[in-house]
């Protein structure tokens, strides 16, 4: 699973820009770049996925936790690391 996120800091130096940022990568044009390129479902309505990925069917919400999560992703790294796992 692969999941794209973005956010703004506390500390940003130009947060009215980060803020214009952000509100691009929601837009039709950054949201096919992601539909397209990265093979990833748009979270924008307006924007229709790949055809590779439509064929997988409609996005599911799944209510994971998925910083709860990756609290155990060290663990998980040193486990597949002592299982010699490449």
């Amino acid at each position: 699973m692969n999941i794209s996120g973005a956010g703004l800091t506390a500390h940003a130096k130009h947060e009215a820009a980060a803020i214009k940022y952000l509100e691009w990568l929601s837009t039709p044009t950054a949201q096919n770049l992601f539909a397209d390129v990265n093979l990833e479902y748009p979270v924008n309505l307006a924007v229709k996925p790949d055809a590779v990925v439509a064929a997988w069917g409609t996005f599911k919400q799944n209510p994971i936790n998925v910083a709860k999560a990756g609290e155990l992703q060290a663990t998980a790294v040193k486990l597949m690391d002592r299982a010699g796992y490449k």
